[in-house]
């Protein structure tokens, strides 16, 4: 994140440091800032802030102050100022919980949007369409928002197992084949079990997809797709996976949403029809 580089600027050059201060000295006037305002503002020179964008990841002087307004929305500022791991008190009020939580969350998903790749996404998704079975891996809230996304994928058509049910684990990463998909959900990365499952899964040639806020852990490393979620959050030592669940739900949807546009009108009526099965079910009963 853009804001998080600027704040902690303790690796930047002095000459860096001081861009990076006035901008965060004025994020209400970024909508009207040009490169040669900001040269002048600094005592730097154009090629010095373009170099500074480029430094970040940025093609450009545009490109960088684009991706910053984005960040600095309302939402996200006010979100920002929330402690992911604790966003309330016993002092606050249910008014108070209401506002922080609404906003983390949402700050959240504005996050995780932002990072998301959209060609892992379309990768993933085209490895869920030719699989001939999903199997989840997920714990805790990961198993949770897996839930999710297997019943969404039931409605059109798509049958997903959650490999963690019944102590199946070590029989479905021996029935797994190349026709098939593994996805494994784990926001710290560190799973024994997982890793020692997806090697024999790799080892198998079976495809292995991996939703993390870790991109460097030993898992991602026997993953053929890695899709990463940001890390706001400690693994322990908060109130609740607050953060985690909302990425981890956001992104299965995301990638859901892209299967359901490959065919969208045949899945709109199975998911038309699907819906209506189940109400007549309820009323008749």
């Amino acid at each position: 994140m853009i804001l998080e580089t600027l704040r902690n600027s303790s690796n930047l050059s002095e000459t860096d440091r001081s861009i990076a201060q006035y901008l965060l000295n004025n994020t209400s006037e970024l909508h009207e800032l040009t490169i040669t305002k900001l040269a002048h503002e600094t005592y730097t020179s154009k090629g010095t802030i373009i170099r500074f964008c480029k430094k970040l990841g940025y093609g450009g002087f545009r490109e960088f102050i684009l991706r910053l307004m984005k960040e600095i929305g309302s939402d996200y500022l006010l979100s920002a100022t929330i402690d992911r791991n604790r966003p309330f008190n016993d002092a606050d009020t249910i008014e108070t919980i209401k506002t922080n939580l609404s906003a983390m969350l949402k700050g959240t998903i504005d996050e995780t949007k932002m990072d998301l790749d959209n060609h892992m996404v379309k990768q993933i998704a085209d490895a869920a369409l030719k699989a001939q079975q999903i199997y989840i891996f997920g714990k805790g809230e990961s198993y949770l928002s897996g839930c999710v996304f297997k019943n969404s994928m039931a409605k059109i058509g798509h049958y997903c197992l959650m490999a963690d049910e019944g102590g199946m684990a070590l029989a479905y990463t021996s029935n797994c084949t190349v026709n098939d998909l593994a996805i494994f959900l784990s926001y710290s990365g560190v799973h024994r079990d997982y890793e020692v499952f997806a090697q024999e899964l790799k080892a198998s040639g079976v495809p292995i997809a991996l939703i993390t806020a870790s991109p460097d852990c030993r898992l991602a490393k026997q993953a053929s797709f890695v899709l990463t979620v940001p890390k706001s959050e400690r693994v322990v030592g908060k109130v609740s996976n607050y953060s985690s669940l909302i990425s981890f739900t956001y992104v299965l949807q995301i990638i859901y949403s892209e299967i359901f546009t490959h065919d969208y009108q045949e899945n709109y009526r199975r998911k038309r029809e699907t819906d209506q099965y189940i109400f007549k079910s309820f009323v008749e009963i």
